[in-house]
Parts: structure tokens; sequence; C-alpha cells
């Protein structure tokens, strides 16, 4: 019996003795009994059984080290000690694991080199940056890292390796965790996620601090976001955890030239941040001394939305199922027969489509205004200043936004000209834009930042965050909630609806037929779906159900 039979048998022993919460906590790697090109080695972490992670076995050859490596490198625990063991003390001081985190899809393979060194093949389709960014690509790719080994006091050690770790899906799903931090929009009026991917442990109150000293994703900067933190701001020490409450301890830039609501500011970006790590205060420091906080920021978060779908029958339009109305916009929409309708946060404008073109509506006037009247137009959005934005289905770069005055503002963006465009919403806190369209290398899902002047005229949009959508024809999305979007596409006689977290995973597919439009809320149960049948559906575990309400039209609430 070879030692790492013996192993495997003591492994298997020591899984059934362990009760389920240890379980939990490791994950499988791939193992391989031997190094030769093209080789499979068996995923661990997509089987039953489960191997635990454990220190290097004695006179190991290299690829069983390397297999062990892997499963070891899926604990993060003290800074993942375990996986350093198997390096050598050059190596194990500077491999940085977090740098660069590539998710792996399916078996991977290993191939001895000509110098001595392993090569490590995997398929990948997402990784995870230092910092928590979670990118995901339409098509896999294949990537290679390279190790190389010494013997030290007799075995095996790696000893050059890259920034980074390998990580099965089951894995990652198990060992990291989304973790939204929170910028303001511009106003200082709503708290918006950026969404970030950190390994479950106890470094995880540090490295939601650090990401968010760092600043925003890309596709929130260029001022579609801002900070309270002063420039430069970085922690002075590790965050300190003390019975639900944490101390932050932050350099000298932090309390340099800030009044109280910068600081009040401060405080809430990190309670928000830190709060789905079930931290309950926050106590900033600057270099050991406590930074006074006065006052307190009412930014909001995960701005709620009428739970009830907002719908158009007969001659009445409102909420289901009363259909009371909505002062004078419900009357007005019906006058003009709209076919799309995105009502405004307070419930006293809203922008609808009709025959003619976008109009803009007010509980203050018992007449609509013609905003834009160009062919082709898609449905039209309305952000919390009141600014209606309409885009012809032609030309997705001809993005127009008509202040509340009436006033005409076009939007630059990365948009390709004759692109035919079928979505365009922005988020309830006015800072992003979902689009969505088809383009002539495929359909785009994306996200991008809300550019605005000072006296908030949107002025252009970011660099897109990109959604890896598939090869349906695009026919709506919408947003869910704050955090993620649905997309709804055509494939042959079946419609699909996927939900994304915007910078995160998505959902597995969602079937049904006949989808003509899609509403979102505050939450996945508040999505909807209308039929060609006027039938509204909504989404239950066993997919999607008529909800038995019957709608010509169904409307989205900002």
């Amino acid at each position: 019996m070879t030692s790492r039979t013996s192993r495997r048998i003591a492994t298997a022993i020591a899984v059934a003795l362990m009760v389920g919460s240890a379980l939990s906590a490791c994950v499988g790697i791939p193992s391989s009994s031997g190094v030769n090109t093209g080789v499979e080695i068996v995923s661990g972490g997509d089987s039953s059984f489960v191997d635990l992670p454990q220190p290097p076995p004695n006179n190991a050859p290299k690829d069983d080290i390397l297999t062990d490596f892997m499963q070891a490198a899926t604990s993060p625990e003290g800074d993942y000690s375990i996986a350093r063991r198997f390096l050598t003390k050059a190596a194990a001081q500077k491999w940085n694991p977090t740098k660069n985190v590539v998710i792996r899809e399916g078996v991977a393979t290993m191939s001895a080199q000509p110098d001595g060194s392993i090569n490590y093949s995997v398929t990948t389709k997402a990784s995870v940056t230092a910092d928590g960014v979670y990118t995901e690509q339409s098509t896999p790719s294949t990537a290679t890292p390279n190790f190389q080994f010494q013997k030290v006091n007799g075995q095996w050690r790696i000893s050059a390796l890259d920034d980074q770790t390998v990580v099965s899906r089951a894995s990652f799903q198990q060992v990291f965790a989304p973790r939204a931090l929170y910028f303001f929009d511009p106003t200082f009026k709503y708290l918006v996620p950026d969404v970030r991917w950190f390994p479950i442990g106890s470094t995880v109150l540090t490295r939601v601090v650090s990401a968010l000293l760092g600043g925003p994703t890309a596709y929130l900067r260029q001022g579609a976001v801002v900070t309270a933190f002063p420039a430069g701001t970085q922690l002075d020490k590790p965050v300190d955890l003390r019975t639900g409450s944490v101390t932050v301890d932050l350099s000298a830039e932090a309390a340099a030239d800030n009044s109280n609501i910068d600081r009040a500011r401060m405080q809430q970006q990190l309670q928000s941040s830190l709060s789905s790590t079930n931290v309950t205060g926050v106590e900033i420091t600057v270099r050991g001394a406590p930074l006074t906080v006065s006052g307190s920021s009412t930014a909001t978060t995960a701005v709620a939305v009428n739970n009830a779908p907002l719908i158009r029958s007969g001659k009445k339009f409102g909420f289901a199922p009363s259909l009371a109305s909505i002062g004078r916009i419900s009357s007005q929409i019906v006058a003009l027969d709209a076919s799309a309708v995105t009502l405004g946060r307070d419930q006293t404008s809203a922008a609808a489509l009709a025959k003619s073109g976008v109009y803009f509506i007010t509980n203050d006037a018992s007449q609509p205004t013609l905003v834009d009247g160009r062919p082709h137009l898609i449905a039209p959005s309305i952000d919390p200043q009141r600014f209606v934005w309409s885009v012809p289905s032609t030309d997705g770069s001809a993005i127009r936004v008509t202040a509340p005055d009436g006033k005409h503002y076009a939007v630059p963006s990365s948009i390709p000209r004759k692109s035919r465009i079928v979505s365009l919403a922005v988020s309830h806190d006015g800072a992003r834009v979902l689009v969505y369209l088809q383009t002539s290398t495929g359909p785009e899902l994306e996200v991008a930042g809300v550019l605005r002047r000072a006296d908030g005229v949107p002025i252009g949009l970011g660099t897109p965050l990109e959604l890896p959508i598939s090869t349906l024809n695009p026919i709506a999305a919408t947003w869910v909630d704050d955090q993620s979007v649905a997309a709804l596409g055509n494939s042959g006689d079946e419609d699909t609806v996927i939900t994304y977290t915007v910078g995160g995973t998505a959902s597995a597919p969602a079937s049904t037929t006949n989808a003509v439009s899609i509403a979102g809320g505050s939450s996945i149960d508040d999505l909807r779906l209308l039929n060609s049948s006027d039938q509204l559906q909504q989404l239950r575990s066993s997919g999607w159900q008529s909800i038995g309400v019957k709608a010509s039209l169904l409307a989205i609430q900002q």
C-alpha cells in the first residue's frame, strides 16, 4: 500500500468521524496518481468525496505535493498557513495567494516539463482580483500556471509559483462570499453597492475595509460615485473585532480637513460595508486616537418600492389589485394609450412611451409633455432627479435625457452605433444604467456608471461592466434590486430569464414562453413577467407561474 493510499484511507476515516460543520469548512481539490501530459485530475470538489486539507506528507513525489497544495490552498485560515507549508521558506514569504484567484471549470491536467517543473492547466471563465473584483467571461479560456520545485531536507517543496490560487467552482462558492462595499452617489442621498468577493475567515473585515479605501470598481469610477474618505487614507493596522463592534484604525489622512458630516459619512460607509459580516458598530481611530464623529449620515441604501405589480388593465392604471389612481398620472397614461411606463420615485412623475414618442407626465399637469418624438423609441426610463431617458431601438448610441424644464442633453457612451437596443433602465440610486442590446458580434448586457455635471445633468456613461449574457435574442432587461439585474431573451420557442449579481455570478436560467416584458422591484420576489396572453407571471421554486392577474401593460417603478 502506498503512502498516498494510506493517507486517503486515513482521510476517509476522518471524514466519516467529522461533524457536518467541519466538513463544510473543507473543500476538495483535484487529485492525481501521476504526472503525465494530459492526465485528468479527479475533481474532489465536484464529487461526494471530500479531502481534508493536510500538511505535506513525507517522501511524496512532486505531483502529490502539487495536488495536496492545491487542496490546502482552499483554506484561507491563518493567511493560507497550511498551503504555505508546501512551499520553500522563501516562496512562502513571497507568495500572495489572493492577488489573483482563478476559478476553474471542470477538471485540470498536469504535465511535467523538461526543466523539472510542472504545468497545471485549467479551463476558466472567471477570476477574482486582490481587492475582490469578480470578472466572468462569456467564453472560456485556458490558464497554465507553472510550479518549480526543490528539495528541502530531502522533501520536495514548491520553490516558485505565481501569485494566485486556483479553485474549483464548488470550492469558490464555499470559500468565498460576496460583500457589498458602499459608496455615495454625487448628491450623497444614496449609497451605491459595489459587490466584491473575499475568502471567508478572520481576515475578511480587514480585506473589506482595505478594498473600500481603495475606491470603487472601474465601472463606477470617473465620478459615478464618490467616497467620504480623504485621498490617500489607508488602514494603519488590521481591523479589530470586539463582541460585534469593530475598531477601524486609519492613517493620518482620515483626520485632515474634514467636517462633522464628512466623518459621519465615513462611518456610514464603513458600517454599511461591514454589515454583511455581522458587525454591529464601528469606531474610527486615527493612529490609535479616537476620531470624534458627531451627527449622522442619512444616505439611503436598497431603495424600496411598492411590491405590488404596477399595471394597466382596461381603462385603469395603478397597483394591483385595486388599481387605484395615482393622482393625474393614471388618467394621462390611459389617455396616451401608453405601451411602456416608468413611474418616478415620488409617484408624482412618470415617463411613458406612446405611438408619437416619449412623454413626461406629472401630477401638476393635466396633459403629458412630448419630450422625444424620434422614431423607433424603446421604453423610457426616469431617474431620481426626474430626467427622462430615451433612445431609439435602431441606434443604441443615441441616448438622450430631457430635464424637467424640457431641455435636451445627449449622453455619450461606448455603445456602438447601429446596435439594436431593447432596454435602458436607470437604477434606483440614479448612479448606474442597465443596457441590453444586440450588436454585430452578439447580445450584450451592460451596467455603466452615470456621469453627471454638478447640477445633476447626465453628461455621459462610464466604462461599462459587461455581464456574460448567452446568445439569446434580447427581449428586455430590468433591475431586480440594488445589486442585481435580470435579462429576458428568446431561443427558438423558449424564453429565458437569467438574473445576475452586478459584480458577481449568474443564476440558472428560468424558462417560460411568449414573454413580452419584465419588471423588477426591491427583491427577486418582486420580479414579474407579462406574456402575450396578458397574463402576469411570478418566479416560484418550480418556475414561472401565473398569478391570476391580467394586464395590457407592466410598468417599471423607479
